[in-house]
């Protein structure tokens, strides 16, 4: 389907009523590329490259979101915009929008390079504020953009999060529908270990504090090991870091310098 195909067809879905932020066509392909309006906002794809520490091999890509001032074109930190929603609806309506606008640029972007795995992140609000089918609407999308998803991983952080038996409905929910999960930032905050056994992720990727603080760092990332989970990790792919990672036992890194083209 050509792409000014695709973003008529998602400009035509209904998004809920009352939602202030909202554009009544939120997608726009400029030069080759999708973007979204949304609250006198422009949101854009990158992706970072995740690699195997062992052999160096591509693992897939992990997305990540840029926004800017329509007008101004002044950059906001992502986070930033997730505090924009009103209500519920809104944010999920915002939450399944971005992740739309990751999934429809990755089509246009793998075919330049090697696609792999995209990791997208979920926000845990989502989770919350979504009572049954997660990933239902998600995947209709998906399957449109010509994606299965057995071709996402789906990164949720789990610290915090209040209600634990929804958290962990949730991420059955998405498993049942073939989605993968990585768990992102595991111990920002505490070390939770039987949740993690619950949910029982693909991947886990650690938070530099928790990696930095532990003393036994590779006892760490035996016991993720053990729960059947790839160990990630995020930063800058130098030399030092690889080896530091290959002696610890970690499996990929989640390149943060990211390609932007």
């Amino acid at each position: 389907m050509p792409l000014s195909d695709f973003v008529r067809y998602l400009n035509a879905q209904k998004a809920p009523t009352g939602s202030g932020g909202r554009s009544a066509t939120p997608f726009v392909a400029e030069n080759g590329q999708v973007y979204v309006h949304f609250a006198k906002l422009r949101l854009e794809s990158f992706y970072s490259p995740i690699v195997a520490i062992a052999d160096g091999e591509l693992h897939g890509h992990a997305a990540g979101l840029n926004a800017f001032g329509i007008t101004n074109r002044q950059l906001l930190e992502t986070d930033a915009v997730f505090v924009l929603p009103s209500d519920d609806g809104e944010f999920s309506y915002l939450d399944r929008l971005v992740r739309t606008l990751h999934a429809l640029n990755y089509l246009i972007y793998s075919q330049r390079r090697s696609r792999g795995t995209l990791l997208l992140r979920v926000h845990p609000r989502h989770v919350a504020s979504v009572s049954a089918d997660h990933g239902l609407a998600f995947e209709e999308v998906l399957r449109t953009c010509g994606l299965m998803p057995a071709q996402i991983t789906l990164e949720i952080e789990i610290d915090g999060v209040d209600d634990q038996a929804q958290l962990v409905g949730a991420i059955a929910n998405y498993k049942s529908r073939g989605y993968g999960i990585a768990v992102g930032r595991f111990g920002r905050r505490e070390v939770n270990f039987a949740l993690l056994h619950e949910i029982d992720p693909a991947i886990v990727k650690l938070d530099p504090l928790l990696l930095a603080a532990t003393p036994q760092p590779e006892r760490l990332v035996d016991r993720l090991h053990e729960l059947g989970a790839q160990v990630m990790i995020e930063g800058a792919d130098t030399t030092a870091r690889r080896e530091r990672a290959l002696v610890l036992g970690v499996d990929l890194l989640q390149v943060s310098n990211p390609l932007r083209d």
